[in-house]
C-alpha cells in the first residue's frame, strides 16, 4: 500500500513537471509565432514600399525620356529655322554639356584607384582600414582634376555633376547613390598633359595616396567617352532669379 502511495506521488510529480514544461514550450512557440507574424508583416510593408519606389522610379525615367524626345523635336525645328533659333539651340547644347545631361567625348586622363595589397598582413582593424580607398580619397582626386580644368568627370561611369555626392556607407562607397567597389576608375576630359601634371605634383594628391600603399595608375587618352548623368534632377527650393528688363524701372 505504501509502495503504491509512493508511486502515485512520484507519478504526480512527473506529471506536474511535464505539464510545466509543456506550458513553457507552448508559451515559447506562441511568442515565436507572434514574433514571426510581426516580422512577416514588416517584410510585407517593406516590400510594398519598395514596389512603390520602383514604380515612382520607372515613372520618372519614362518622364525623362518623354522630355528628351520633346527637346530633340524642338531642337530639330529650331535648327531648321532662323539664326536666332540656331543660336538658342547651340546654347541649349552647351547647357546640357555643362549640366552633365548628355554623353561627351574628348581627350583626357583615366585614374585608377585600388586598395593596398598588404591588407591581409595587418592585424589591427585600424591599420587594415587605412589600406582601403575611402570617399575622401576619391573626392580629392575629383577636386584636383576639376581645379586643373577638367570639363567632365565620371567615377566608374557615374557622371559627376553639381549635386553629386561621394560618401562612405559602412564598407561601401556611394557615388550618386550607386554602390561601388574597387578598383575605382575616374575619367576626366580636358587637356591630358595638364591634368596628369596636376595629379603628379610633388606632395600632391597622388603622392599623398601612394604613401598608404594604394595601387594607382594614370593613363592619357586622345578620346575618352563619359556618359551622361543617369539620375533625375529635382529643384524644390531653388528657382531662377528674375532680372529686370532694360527700360523698365
Amino acid at each position: 500500500m505504501k509502495k503504491n502511495y509512493k508511486a502515485q506521488i512520484a507519478l504526480g510529480i512527473v506529471f506536474m513537471i511535464l505539464a510545466f514544461l509543456i506550458t513553457i514550450q507552448f508559451r515559447s512557440v506562441t511568442k515565436n509565432n507572434e514574433t514571426q507574424q510581426q516580422n512577416n508583416l514588416r517584410i510585407e510593408d517593406l516590400l510594398t514600399e519598395l514596389n512603390k519606389e520602383k514604380e515612382k522610379s520607372s515613372a520618372l525615367e519614362q518622364q525623362v525620356e518623354e522630355y528628351e524626345e520633346d527637346i530633340a523635336q524642338y531642337r530639330s525645328k529650331a535648327e531648321k529655322s532662323n539664326g536666332d533659333s540656331m543660336f538658342l539651340s547651340e546654347q541649349l547644347k552647351r547647357a546640357e554639356i555643362l549640366a552633365g545631361l548628355v554623353d561627351v567625348h574628348g581627350p583626357g586622363v583615366t585614374v585608377t584607384l585600388n586598395d593596398a595589397n598588404n591588407r591581409k598582413d595587418l592585424e589591427s582593424a585600424t591599420e587594415a582600414n587605412s589600406t582601403l580607398i575611402h570617399d575622401e580619397d576619391i573626392r580629392r582626386v575629383i577636386n584636383e582634376l576639376s581645379a586643373a580644368g577638367a570639363e567632365a568627370i565620371c567615377v566608374n561611369d557615374s557622371r559627376i555633376i553639381s549635386t553629386s555626392a561621394v560618401r562612405c556607407v559602412g564598407p561601401t562607397v556611394l557615388v550618386n547613390d550607386t554602390k561601388m567597389a574597387p578598383p575605382y576608375e575616374i575619367k576626366a576630359i580636358g587637356k591630358p598633359d595638364q591634368l596628369e601634371a596636376a595629379l603628379n605634383l610633388n606632395g600632391g594628391v597622388i603622392d599623398g595616396l601612394r604613401v598608404w600603399g594604394f595601387e594607382i595608375s594614370i593613363s592619357k587618352s586622345d578620346d575618352l567617352v563619359i556618359p551622361r548623368y543617369s539620375g533625375t534632377l529635382n529643384f524644390r527650393s531653388a528657382s531662377a532669379v528674375e532680372t529686370e528688363k532694360e527700360g523698365e524701372e
